[in-house]
This record gives C-alpha cells, structure tokens and sequence, in this order.
C-alpha cells in the first residue's frame, strides 16, 4: 500500500504530560490509536462496527516509537497513519507525530495489529470487508490533501 498518511488532529492536555513538562511517550501509542480509529470512520466504518460485525479482535502484537523533539501541554499535533501493508491476518500501520504549525517532526512509529477470533482468541483471517475498506486510503488521502489546499488558498 502506499505510504502517505491520512492525518488527524489532537490536542495535547496537561494529562498527557509527565513531570517535565513533555508528552509522557506512551500516550503518543495512544495518538496512534486515535489516528487509526478515525481513519476507520473516514473509510466508512468504525472499528466497533467491525468487532462486532465480524466477530473478531484486533490486538497490537508490536510497537515501536522513535522521538525526535518534545510535545508540550497545549500544542495541536497532526498524527499521520499509513498502511505499510495488509496479509490475510495482519495490518502493518506507520505514523508520524508532527506540530501543527510548524511541520515540527515529534515522533515516527510503527504497530501491528493482528486478527483473531473475538470467541477462541486464535489467529483469523482479516474479513474481505475489512481489507476493502482500505481500497479508498488513496481516494481518501487526496481528498484530505486537497481539502487542506483549498483551506490555505482561502476557498473554504
């Protein structure tokens, strides 16, 4: 799949910061999963519906963060998440964490999620549904672009 990234906003609030003053680095993990869950209502679905729906669980089975420079209380970060790929059983997901208004790099990171039987908790095939969802990521990504465009040239 590709690598451009559909973004999301998210405000960082003093509880998400740790004594010196800076976003405690397991909250950007929780970034992330923000930045996953409205990707899946932009494509159509939300990843309730499709717990529910199809019967399955969606863990991480791994997790990496790279920071690059402190987010305080306060700033607005863009998360950007991107499929890496989809295989039967597994979505392979990278995110940025960049400043707003600045374009300032935060953090880069990387998580895997697995599909399995909300009932055995064994590994399960990704539902067709699901895995098409992601056909409109491109579609998407563009129209998010050039609403953005749009917005700094003054037409919305």
């Amino acid at each position: 799949m590709g690598n451009d990234f559909y973004r999301v906003n998210v405000r960082v609030h003093w509880a998400d910061t740790d004594a010196a003053g800076v976003v405690w680095f397991g909250n950007f993990l929780r970034f992330f999963e923000e930045a996953e869950d409205e990707l899946f209502r932009a494509l159509g679905r939300t990843r309730m519906e499709l717990v529910e729906d199809f019967g399955i669980l969606m863990p991480r089975v791994d997790a990496s963060c790279k920071f690059r420079s402190p987010a305080r209380a306060e700033e607005v970060l863009e998360i950007g998440v991107a499929v890496e790929s989809i295989t039967e059983r597994r979505i392979a997901y990278r995110f940025e964490a960049r400043e707003r208004d600045t374009r300032r790099l935060v953090c880069d990171g990387a998580y895997r999620v697995a599909c399995v039987s909300k009932k055995t908790f064994k590994a399960t095939e990704l539902p067709v549904e699901l895995r098409g969802l992601f056909k409109r990521m491109n579609e998407l990504v563009t129209a998010q672009r050039q609403d953005k465009s749009e917005r700094r040239a003054g037409w919305a």
